[in-house]
């Protein structure tokens, strides 16, 4: 396979493998709040498409969709219900870095008070997509509201997962730049 080909199919297989990734997170989060009969939930999801929204722009999104696919398996919801509390509304998350545009999505991975605006910005998003869904489900206005205070632990844990792999170079960066550099420089680190 020559290097073009390699290069054209990276994205599609990156994302690929942090969509399955974030499916496999979910599973297991639901197997486990199943086990342990508690109302804890946690999932690895949401940090896997904000680093493959760094890497890829808002395209990332697939992750978080794709990642909502087993609630709708493991819900009472009725299944358009699911789809689009559990998929569509999962598109929101992408809202800031669709606003972000087409700019070099390294200086958010370099600058850590721009990782956390990012994220936070992010969850903002998600939250107000899910407070959107439940209106519309169920009526309830304070949908938004109740979602962040209800994942605020999992918006910690996602800053401190994000955190560190912003210390490891090449983890965390935005790709387009990544291949140039690693072309250009012969080694890589994905970093100005």
């Amino acid at each position: 396979m020559n290097k073009t080909k390699e290069l054209f199919l990276f994205p599609y297989l990156d994302l690929l493998f942090f969509s399955i990734l974030a499916a496999v997170s979910e599973i297991m989060s639901y197997e486990t709040l199943k086990f342990w009969n508690s109302s804890f939930y946690f999932s690895f999801s949401m940090a896997l498409c904000l680093i493959s929204m760094i890497r890829w722009g808002a395209t990332g999104v697939v992750v978080a969709m794709i990642g909502g696919i087993p609630g709708i398996l493991f819900s009472d919801m009725p299944l358009w219900s699911g789809i689009l509390f559990y998929v569509l509304s999962n598109a929101f998350v992408g809202i800031p870095m669709l606003v972000y545009g087409d700019r070099n999505r390294d200086k958010i991975a370099d600058g850590h008070v721009f990782l956390l605006l990012y994220i936070l910005l992010s969850h903002c998003s998600l939250s107000a997509g899910k407070g959107v869904m439940i209106f519309l489900l169920t009526g309830e206005t304070t949908g938004a509201k109740d979602y962040f205070g209800a994942t605020f632990f999992t918006l910690m844990i996602n800053i401190i997962v994000c955190c560190v792999l912003q210390m490891r170079k090449g983890l965390i960066c935005d790709m387009r730049y990544y291949f140039t550099e690693m072309e250009g420089e012969g080694n890589g680190n994905g970093r100005d």
